[in-house]
């Protein structure tokens, strides 16, 4: 499993529309519910700070998440424009191997289907 990280410093006013835009039912996220090897994501919020978010996105495998951004290339260039647009800083913090993962329910997971979500099963990756 593959966890890629980000910073955000959003923009002062812009923390409603950039939670909406990365949360659980946003753009960002539903557009990378649309790929097999995406498992869903961490989305969090400085307590000291808190215009800095940090963002963690779950892929099963790199190289299949890859091919499906280069394949969404306009429709996911248009969105990074928009989540951009909204920061003041973006940092892409790394590509990391999850070596310890939760399971994946909560509030804190965005899920590939509300079916597996209430059923307690996994989505397939």
């Amino acid at each position: 499993m593959i966890a890629i990280a980000w910073q955000f410093d959003v923009k002062e006013g812009q923390e409603n529309l950039f939670e909406e835009f990365l949360g659980a039912n946003g753009e960002w996220t539903k557009a990378s519910q649309h790929a097999r090897s995406y498992l869903g994501s961490s989305f969090l919020r400085d307590q000291n700070r808190p215009r800095r978010y940090l963002v963690i996105e779950y892929w099963s495998e790199l190289l299949v998440s890859e091919p499906y951004r280069r394949f969404e290339s306009n429709g996911m260039a248009a969105l990074e424009r928009r989540r951009d647009a909204m920061a003041e800083r973006v940092e892409p913090l790394g590509v990391f191997t999850a070596l310890n993962v939760p399971e994946r329910t909560g509030p804190a997971w965005s899920q590939r289907s509300k079916a597996a979500a209430s059923s307690g099963k996994r989505p397939r990756s």
